[in-house]
């Protein structure tokens, strides 16, 4: 029976999504949810993911389907791998898919957000894993830089090394910037802001890059102007910004043809 799981985890402790071919792997998302289904099945079971999130990623929405034998009548898939898998990864559905059903293959387009903390004279210690600490952005800057990522564009630019893929061209379908409303319980501080980006895929930390590089621009280090000449390049040493660190991203939600 093909599974279809809707996962939700806290990638601090992990080395992204995707099991390491090592001798001594380090703990991968993937890997737990192995782990677990093995504990439940006696077998070796492979968990496909709608995409690698690198280490120290988040995800509220990661989408995984894999092939399970056919379980007791009322078997609660749900409960059961929670029952058993650590506290920081968490399926909050499991429902039965058709057989031909690919959680990658299939997916039509994906949504990640990132957020930035502004205030530099101090982070909540519940909040550093979730935040980039940049410091002050100026939000209208971001914002005119936005429509310029916009569409169908060559972002070779944006990809850090690491994978192969034969077409580094992607659509950007959405992209919003937003000021979240005051931390309750801390002192006043600056607004935090996420950035929420949807596109038909993502290259490898393309959405960290992106948001480095609208990081530059809310600094005053870029100007919104450049960045069709730096897409342009298609290398990503022309691109001045830095990679945002991990802790900011997360997967928010994955869509099908169904939804």
């Amino acid at each position: 029976m093909r599974l279809r799981l809707l996962v939700s985890y806290v990638g601090t402790a992990y080395s992204g999504w995707q099991i390491q071919e090592k001798p001594k792997p380090p703990p991968t998302i993937q890997g737990a949810l192995e782990a677990a289904l093995f504990r439940l099945t006696g077998q070796l079971v492979r968990v496909h993911g709608s995409g690698r999130t690198d280490s120290g990623v988040h995800a509220h929405g990661q989408v995984a389907h894999c092939d399970v034998p056919a379980p007791r009548d009322g078997f609660d898939w749900r409960h059961s791998l929670n029952a058993v898998l650590p506290r920081d990864i968490r399926v909050l559905e499991a429902n039965p898919a058709a057989a031909n059903f690919h959680a990658r293959k299939d997916a039509l387009r994906k949504t990640y957000a990132y957020q930035f903390w502004q205030d530099r004279r101090f982070l909540p210690p519940l909040l550093r894993p979730f935040v980039w600490n940049c410091g002050p952005l100026d939000q209208d800057l971001m914002r005119k830089a936005i429509p310029y990522l916009l569409g169908t564009h060559d972002f070779a630019g944006l990809r850090n090394a690491g994978t192969d893929v034969e077409n580094t061209e992607r659509t950007l379908l959405d992209a919003r910037l937003e000021q979240l409303p005051p931390c309750e319980f801390y002192p006043p501080h600056a607004p935090m802001l996420r950035l929420a980006v949807t596109a038909d895929g993502f290259l490898k930390q393309m959405v960290r890059n992106m948001a480095g590089l609208l990081a530059a621009c809310g600094q005053g280090n870029m100007e919104a102007g450049q960045i069709p000449a730096l897409l342009a390049a298609l290398d990503r040493r022309a691109v001045p910004s830095v990679t945002a660190p991990p802790e900011g991203l997360a997967l928010v939600r994955v869509e099908y043809p169904e939804n």
